[in-house]
């Protein structure tokens, strides 16, 4: 299980995997609000007449704007982390070559039309578990992670200080969970090159 340290650190320094398009957090903090995406996010189109997928899309569209690696797509899931009666977004990004090097994982809440990032995941990997507890009322989360020498290891996640913390839990692998994201079967849905294109999603 890795520490709170080690983390902290790897989501500071480390190199992001689809071409370093997406911000890191904070130095030295691996679950401070990603202010600069946030920003980015306030020019997505509201696009009030839109369904909560294509409110993600154009989200994910945001953020992957510079990316020069194409094609991007994600897998989601809508569930109400919180409690707040509004669906929150947990969404994998995949890029041409899959996660063999693990993927950027996103967890994004609703703000008014449009999504906000909550929290960045480096180096995750399929399966994705809701867990039963919660910390500060979010539940909390299990994520696999690519684990030294290209293994995976079960991590735990909970919320705490505006965004998902590891934390280390010898009770993860009995907790009760229900999964959110199982696999990634099927392409997903295609991230476009900007928010304009609005072409349908690519269904798994």
């Amino acid at each position: 299980m890795r520490s709170l340290a080690i983390y902290a650190a790897a989501a500071a320094t480390a190199t992001v995997l689809l071409s370093g398009c997406a911000v890191l957090p904070k130095s030295g903090s691996g679950h401070d609000k990603l202010e600069q995406q946030a920003d980015a996010l306030k020019t997505t189109p509201a696009a009030r007449n839109a369904d909560a997928q294509q409110r993600l899309t154009d989200a994910l569209a945001t953020i992957y704007a510079d990316s020069t690696v194409r094609p991007l797509h994600y897998y989601s899931k809508f569930v109400d982390l919180n409690g707040d009666g509004k669906r929150e977004a947990v969404a994998y990004v995949v890029g041409p070559d899959g996660c063999a090097d693990g993927c950027d994982l996103y967890v994004l809440a609703r703000d008014g039309d449009r999504y906000e990032a909550v929290s960045r995941i480096p180096t995750s990997r399929a399966p994705l578990y809701q867990l039963d507890h919660r910390d500060d009322g979010w539940h909390d989360l299990l994520v696999t992670m690519l684990g030294d020498a290209g293994g995976s290891d079960r991590q735990r996640m909970q919320y705490a200080g505006g965004g998902y913390v590891p934390v280390d839990d010898d009770r993860t692998e009995d907790a009760a969970r229900t999964p959110l994201i199982p696999n990634l079967d099927g392409r997903g849905h295609a991230i476009p090159a900007t928010t304009g294109d609005r072409g349908t999603a690519d269904r798994p």
